[in-house]
């Protein structure tokens, strides 16, 4: 009888030994598998979440996550839409701890979601990266290139007439933080 218990002992500890050898395992594997992920592809299993984006000096932006692109995300939060380039994001707040393995790799860039915008003659307010909110310039995007966009200046709350343009200015899409549509 001692014989079978102190086989049923030294199984049991093995058996316990494979179990913790195993868990190791497979916890090394997550750590190496989110270690080669991107905040893209972090950001992909978010969507539908509410955000918080600090972008440093033009402030913080909220909003349900909607859409996920190379080097951007779109919040939408009471009807306004906010294009976020995440280069210039300080954190991200409200995500969990969950993440899509193998989501899809982002292919439109910051230029992409800035042509929808030029096509429909949206008024959007600029917020340049590095600047205080107040900073912000107002208008409508006009035309996109590979690495910058024209923006012309148009007074908050006025339409897009000639005689309301107060100019144009050509951004590099680099120098960006955030833009929103106007409601």
């Amino acid at each position: 009888m001692r014989w079978d218990a102190l086989f049923a002992d030294m199984e049991a500890q093995l058996a316990a030994a494979r179990e913790s050898v195993q868990e190791s395992e497979v916890s090394e594997r997550l750590r190496t598998d989110f270690a080669g992920m991107e905040l893209a592809g972090r950001l992909h299993s978010q969507a539908g979440r509410l955000l918080k984006v600090d972008l440093g000096l033009p402030g913080s932006f909220e909003g349900v996550l909607t859409h996920v692109g190379r080097g951007w995300i779109v919040l939408e939060s009471g009807g306004r839409s906010s294009v976020l380039a995440l280069d210039h994001a300080v954190f991200i707040a409200g995500m969990d701890r969950f993440s899509a393995a193998g989501a899809p790799a982002a292919r439109l860039g910051l230029a992409s979601a800035l042509r929808g915008l030029s096509r429909d003659r949206a008024a959007v307010r600029v917020y340049p990266a590095g600047q205080q909110a107040a900073a912000a310039l107002d208008g409508s995007v006009d035309r996109v290139g590979k690495d910058f966009f024209e923006l012309t200046l148009i007074p908050r709350g006025e339409p897009r007439r000639q005689g309301n343009v107060r100019g144009v200015y050509v951004l590099p899409l680099q120098s960006v933080a955030a833009i929103c549509s106007v409601l």
